[in-house]
């Protein structure tokens, strides 16, 4: 019996391990400044008070994994992942989304999901048409992050949003209160 659970135990922490090492949204970005291949801090924590351990260069390639607002200084912060492996945060004015491969544009602003009916699910898309596949839902009331915004060919503007559990996805702006 012990065994069995030692076992177990081994499989559990490996499987968490995998998880958090494997990001289920990571978003295409690069980073951005006025003058190519100039330096960017990547920082230990999203301030600009915390220890730079490493950079980056303008025009680099790394993919967004989570964002927060900075602790004292009003901007969005990214935490971004390098191919090489190196990870840390970049204040959000030096991030630039890859447009057209599915990624948002920066923004810091919230939302939340509203319909008609209270407790009513609004259809999360795949991308910014209702004939898009929607693999994820939310419910009237959801806080979300907004990303990014675009016209549909339905006339719509849809919105890329963020949920709190990392879920992405488009919605039609018409299910969207904007709070900033």
């Amino acid at each position: 019996m012990a065994v069995k659970r030692h076992f177990l135990s081994i499989l559990a922490t490996t499987a968490m391990t995998l998880g958090l090492a494997v990001p289920a949204f990571a978003v295409p970005a690069m980073l951005s400044g006025q003058q190519p291949g100039s330096r960017v801090n990547v920082r230990s924590q999203p301030t600009t008070n915390a220890a730079s351990p490493h950079y980056g260069l303008v025009g680099d390639r790394v993919e967004v994994l989570n964002s927060t607002e900075g602790y004292s200084d009003g901007y969005t912060w990214y935490y971004v992942k390098f191919r090489s492996g190196a990870a840390g945060w970049v204040r959000g004015d030096f991030v630039t989304f890859v447009s057209g491969q599915g990624g948002p544009a920066p923004s810091s602003r919230t939302g939340y999901l509203r319909t008609a009916d209270a407790g009513s699910r609004v259809n999360v898309r795949s991308a910014p048409s209702t004939s898009a596949t929607s693999p994820h839902y939310g419910v009237d009331g959801d806080r979300v992050q907004v990303f990014d915004s675009t016209r549909g060919g339905d006339g719509y503007t849809w919105y890329y949003i963020k949920f709190r559990s990392g879920a992405t996805g488009w919605v039609r702006g018409d299910f969207i209160d904007l709070t900033n």
